[in-house]
């Protein structure tokens, strides 16, 4: 399938969730990543959801490593939707969290972190194929910000479906993941 049919199914996925299975399948997602290896994390960038959008609730992996890991350093990103770029800023006493005009909450004030810090990126998706590419929604702000990364930044998309065979539509700009965590399986590519 090409990227625009595959947004459309995954929408139409998310938004036929009830509650329920929305909250059951982030709480499992939650538990899968709990046992993914952050031994060697010290920065981790880690968006923030939107809530509407079903997308996968990252407010509880944040409050599982503010206790579990209070050495992890958490950034969230700010997007640019002009030049469609993006900044990591700290999750600490300077930071304000407020939703920009397309309802994304993100940071408006606090610390800015360099992207050479960041050890592990979260990345929110649509939909993730076999051989670690996601299909997002649509401007790039992940591709172009992983691009920027060190060469031994992890990048891990977050998912509430299992991967698809295969995007047919890639292109120079698509940047694949190293892993992809779903409620039921952590793929590795």
């Amino acid at each position: 399938m090409k990227k625009e049919e595959i947004r459309k199914l995954f929408v139409q996925k998310r938004n036929q969730l009830t509650e329920v299975e929305y909250g059951v399948l982030c709480q499992k997602l939650f538990c899968q990543f709990r046992q993914f290896d952050l031994s060697e994390v010290r920065c981790i960038h880690l968006f923030l959801p939107i809530v509407k959008r079903k997308e996968p609730n990252t407010l509880l992996i944040r409050d599982w490593l503010k206790v579990n890991h209070p050495e992890i350093k958490i950034v969230y990103p700010k997007t640019n939707f002009t030049d469609h770029s993006m900044q990591s800023f700290a999750d600490d006493e300077s930071l304000v969290i407020k939703n920009n005009g397309y309802d994304i909450p993100e940071p408006v004030s606090g610390n800015q972190i360099p992207v050479d810090q960041i050890d592990l990126i979260l990345i929110p998706l649509l939909a993730f194929d076999k051989c670690g590419y996601r299909v997002g929604y649509g401007k790039g702000f992940y591709d172009r910000f992983m691009a920027q990364c060190r060469p031994d930044t992890q990048f891990v998309g977050l998912s509430l479906f299992e991967a698809i065979g295969k995007i047919e539509d890639l292109d120079e700009y698509d940047m694949p993941m190293h892993a992809c965590i779903t409620p039921d399986y952590l793929y590795k590519f």
